[in-house]
């Protein structure tokens, strides 16, 4: 199945393009657009375009610290004793929070996830057997993955009778 695309957004469509060979379709929420998102600040995102968007759809997290927020993250730093750890703010009116990747992108794609999930499957299909290896399909938790294994093979063979 062809891959969403937007007018002006080359370098998000060629993610877009990526993403949908590299992960099964039923991995991501489908949406309208499939945004791309190149980098967060507070309860912004952009696009690899430099397009900003309004994050409305991060929940919790952003609702309540907002995407990277600098003062939160030289805390943990702190905590984490990683002296030589750096990051800048930007000089605009977001200086509270420096753009990086987001904390959370639900139904949508971050070019570092589209890099992660070609560099699995190099590789993997490099090991023997590998090459049969197509698609990753991603899981936050054991149970999810289980889950999503079994939703596999009720699509590889759904005639074929299960104990759950």
């Amino acid at each position: 199945m062809p891959s969403i695309h937007h007018p002006g957004e080359l370098s998000g469509n060629q993610l877009r393009d990526q993403i949908s060979h590299l992960e099964p379709r039923a991995l991501r929420t489908f949406t309208p657009t499939q945004t791309v998102i190149e980098r967060s600040a507070g309860a912004f995102h952009w696009t690899p375009e430099g397009r900003r968007l309004y994050d409305l759809t991060s929940g919790v997290l952003v609702a309540n610290l907002g995407h990277n927020p600098s003062k939160w993250m030289q805390r943990f730093v702190g905590y984490l004793n990683w002296d030589s750890w750096s990051f800048h703010t930007d000089t605009d009116d977001w200086s509270e929070f420096f753009a990086a990747l987001p904390l959370t992108a639900y139904n949508a794609a971050t070019p570092i996830e589209v890099q992660a999930t070609q560099r699995l499957l190099n590789v993997l299909q490099a090991c023997s057997g590998g090459n049969r290896l197509q698609q990753v399909m991603w899981a936050a938790s054991g149970s999810e993955a289980i889950q999503k294994a079994l939703w596999a093979a009720l699509a590889r063979d759904p005639a074929r009778p299960m104990i759950i």
